[in-house]
């Protein structure tokens, strides 16, 4: 067994930099997951914040080569996600069962001539009009939300610290401004805008793009971590074509990263579903100011190929490994994935987005066990 001679903070810059590290970078999203282990309900595990840190206290005592806690636990829980969640939820022990999987809802929760409200009054303005009316809230609870949110994040990531770990990212930022927008709208309603309404969204995309820079400037100086979490799923190749993809996604996408670099800030792209048919776009962000961050439904492989030595990639063992696969299976794909990244090339090795909460408990034990035998540099 080899020795660590790095911190959990040094190996992630490391990392982040395509800098040689001692040994690979361990950052599931475990989520869910660490209730299950820990033996309590996910109503438990998403009601009670002292159950919910002490159980993922209780995986990280088990697995403590698990370095970088990339879970954001302070927007899973019930008290904030019910009332300034991105999307609307249904919770175990209120519409679920007390064991159920947390789900997110889609519905149209803005209009269309809605889009005129966000160039008169700016985006963040209208985002909260969107959470009262998504959530049922009054304006007072959806700020005393946000007060709830900041709260339980210190929580957190006093948490994190004191497990000897480091945060992959200190903040959870709004998904891309595609994302958002099909969010608030409904993909379905979105897609027609995109069609119909055209050039129209070049505005709103635009104001929210700014919007998310400022929200992450301001989320960097409350938490000390320059890292933030930038989601991004309908805006891939699965879902758009490569024409709408350069209209409305990738313009605002290339002037986040921009400018967040000119920040020293660096966002963590947490981009599920299938991007592989966009991934040359990517060497056009700046090298090693951003990771992107894969599910398993991009091929990790392609893209360590066509980004290995311009940034770091985070991913990306699947949740069908974790779920139905053997714990052979799971070393197997570990070491594959362990051993086609060298040192250097920014490997930040994790599940392909969260870790599924039905996991095998054998097969997470092969997660972890792949890191002390395949990710060891010296």
């Amino acid at each position: 067994m080899g020795q660590d001679v790095m911190t959990a903070e040094e190996r992630l810059v490391a990392a982040i930099n395509l800098q040689p590290v001692d040994r690979v970078v361990c950052a599931p999203l475990i989520d869910q997951y660490a209730g299950q282990f820990a033996g309590i309900t996910n109503k438990e595990f998403l009601w009670d914040w002292d159950k919910g840190i002490r159980a993922i206290d209780k995986l990280q005592e088990a697995y403590p080569i698990w370095d970088s806690n990339a879970f954001m636990q302070h927007t899973r829980c019930g008290q904030v996600g019910k009332v300034v969640g991105s999307m609307r939820c249904k919770y175990p022990g209120v519409e679920l069962k007390d064991n159920a999987q947390y789900q997110m809802l889609e519905f149209e929760a803005m209009t269309r001539d809605e889009y005129a409200l966000i160039k008169e009054k700016g985006f963040m303005e209208y985002r909260l009009t969107f959470l009262e009316r998504a959530h049922q809230k009054s304006r007072e609870e959806v700020l005393a939300g946000f007060q709830e949110l900041a709260k339980y994040r210190q929580l957190e990531l006093e948490a994190t610290y004191r497990r000897g770990q480091s945060p992959t990212w200190g903040a959870f930022c709004p998904v891309l401004p595609f994302d958002c927008f099909s969010m608030m709208r409904s993909i379905e309603k979105f897609f027609k805008d995109m069609f119909q309404l055209r050039d129209q969204l070049a505005e709103p995309l635009r104001l929210a793009n700014d919007a998310i820079v400022e929200a992450a400037e301001k989320n960097v100086a409350a938490t000390g971590v320059n890292r933030v979490f930038i989601g991004g799923v309908r805006g891939a190749g699965q879902f758009i074509s490569l024409k709408q993809f350069e209209k409305y996604v990738w313009p605002y996408l290339q002037v986040m990263v921009e400018k967040l670099a000119e920040r020293n800030i660096i966002p963590i792209l947490h981009f599920d579903a299938d991007w592989t048919n966009n991934l040359e776009y990517f060497l056009d962000l700046p090298k090693g100011k951003f990771v992107l961050e894969l599910d398993g439904a991009t091929d990790i492989f392609k893209t360590h190929a066509i980004l290995k030595g311009h940034c770091a990639i985070k991913g990306d063992v699947q949740a069908a490994l974790f779920t139905v696969a053997s714990p052979v299976e799971v070393e197997e794909y570990a070491k594959k994935l362990l051993t086609t990244f060298r040192n250097g090339e920014g490997l930040l090795y994790s599940s392909g987005c969260s870790l599924p909460m039905n996991a095998k408990h054998e097969n997470v034990k092969a997660f972890f066990d792949a890191v002390e035998k395949y990710g060891r540099y010296n």
